[in-house]
């Protein structure tokens, strides 16, 4: 079974739902084999979504859109 879920806004990151829905899963089908696969639309949970695929993730100060520092997340695979 793939669990491919996005986030549920304001309570969940996808991560989070694959492992929780995997879970539930398990339980009831222990038979089935589960793949997680976090996914994402493009906007906030981009980055965390592909960390769970196996990139590495890196924190930089970047210039908020208020002119002030702020940490990003970047999810970087070693290629660029």
């Amino acid at each position: 079974m793939l669990l491919a879920p996005d986030r549920f806004r304001g309570a969940l990151d996808a991560v989070e739902v694959a492992r929780r829905l995997a879970a539930g899963l398990r339980l009831a089908r222990p038979d089935v084999p589960v793949v997680e696969l976090p996914m994402s639309g493009g906007g906030d949970g981009t980055a965390g979504a592909a960390v769970a695929a196996g990139f590495r993730r890196v924190e930089v100060k970047v210039c908020g859109p208020a002119g002030r520092p702020v940490t990003a997340v970047l999810a970087f695979d070693g290629r660029c």
